[in-house]
């Protein structure tokens, strides 16, 4: 079993724990824990225990009391500082991160991934919470209220903003006990700008090259060809996407060398599925294949990820990418995977299922297209689901 940080996805082990003061000790500047989440953190007096060489059946405490005030401390992760939930090393855990550039989608794809992970862990009489009060109140707040509530379109995300200092925390979800034991599904956002142009230290984004797998999400109307095609179809006041390859380049520098596989997720799909009423003869009679597996949707009633429909989707996706002229793509992730064996893998994706009008919903409501293959795929690779 394995548990990783929530916040700097380290895998934590049995040789090192700390504690943090939980008294009345005035909170101070923390370089270790600031570093790693990419703005000031405050901490009180921190305690940490090494275990001893020479006895591996030594047990660390459940707590240790603050050095100054006497109170007993609450367990942190021992790099990052992040508070541990309780019982957290005992939970095997699986992390994935988000990758994209900005007005890519992730926002709005996160929001409806809960709603449908929610659903499919129902459908299969399996229960999927929040595993602690901060993370149900920042997907309330940030993802879900602005969607299904006021019908419009979360903010998008600015990490020069203090209120988005929510990006700098996970989304823990408690995904009860599967296969073997106790698990969480954690999740970690990033703004685009942070990878279009990543800051002096980088530290903080190191939890890439740690997470269990990276889903890169790439919005097809950010390729010319997509646009002058589908003039007609896209908002006019939709904002620019931003560089998805340059996002990439840095995506992939940062991760350096680690097996850490990558989803290449296809956002917006439905602005490639609107290619199938366009004059291009070619483009609409590709679309138009009902057999193909971008086509079909498994829906929530699939628990487990399917391989083959898995490997069609992938050389599918695949080829729509070349044909749209982004090659460069295909061949910046098979590079990559030359170098380190990193496993790729392309998916297709639409959170909405139509586009937007102006800052609202399109008027025939949500209508999700496989937005759960990549998390099937993660949660298959783990050996969970």
């Amino acid at each position: 079993m394995t548990s990783k940080c929530p916040r700097c996805f380290r895998t934590l082990t049995q040789d090192l724990f700390a504690w943090e003061c939980t008294g009345t000790c005035q909170p101070l500047p923390d370089a270790e824990a600031s570093a790693n989440a990419g703005t000031q953190v405050l901490s009180r007096p921190l305690v940490k225990m090494q275990r001893p060489h020479d006895n591996r059946r030594w047990i660390a405490p459940a707590s240790v009391p603050c050095p100054k005030c006497g109170r007993s401390g609450r367990e942190v992760c021992p790099y990052c500082h992040y508070a541990l939930l309780p019982h957290w090393r005992a939970t095997q855990t699986v992390c994935v991160a988000l990758a994209g550039a900005r007005a890519t989608g992730k926002t709005i794809y996160l929001a409806i991934l809960i709603k449908e992970l929610e659903e499919m862990f129902s459908y299969n009489h399996l229960s999927l919470g929040f595993a602690d009060p901060k993370s149900r109140s920042i997907y309330e707040e940030i993802y879900e209220r602005p969607l299904y509530e006021a019908r419009g379109i979360p903010r998008a995300t600015n990490p020069a903003a203090d209120q988005d200092a929510y990006q700098r925390d996970p989304i823990i979800l408690n995904m009860g006990v599967l296969r073997n034991g106790p698990a969480m599904l954690v999740i970690r956002d990033v703004a685009g700008e942070d990878l279009e142009n990543p800051p002096p230290d980088e530290r903080y984004l190191g939890y890439f090259e740690r997470a269990d797998t990276v889903l890169f999400l790439f919005d097809p109307s950010a390729v010319n060809d997509v646009r002058d095609l589908l003039t007609d179809y896209l908002p006019k006041e939709a904002h620019q996407p931003g560089d998805p390859e340059r996002v990439l380049e840095v995506l992939l520098r940062i991760m350096g060398v680690s097996l850490v596989p990558i989803g290449m997720v296809v956002s917006k799909f439905d602005t490639m599925q609107a290619l199938a009423w366009v004059e291009d003869q070619q483009w609409s009679q590709i679309m138009a294949n009902a057999g193909a597996a971008f086509a079909r949707d498994p829906g929530i009633n699939a628990w487990s990820y399917d391989p083959v429909d898995g490997d069609l989707l992938h050389e599918e996706v695949r080829s729509l990418l070349n044909k749209l002229n982004a090659q460069r793509f295909v061949n910046t992730l098979a590079s990559a995977n030359q170098r380190s064996a990193r496993e790729y893998r392309f998916f297709a994706v639409s959170a909405l299922g139509d586009h937007v009008i102006g800052d609202k919903l399109h008027p025939r409501g949500i209508a999700p297209f496989r937005c759960l293959d990549p998390i099937r795929w993660v949660l298959a690779r783990r050996g969970i689901a």
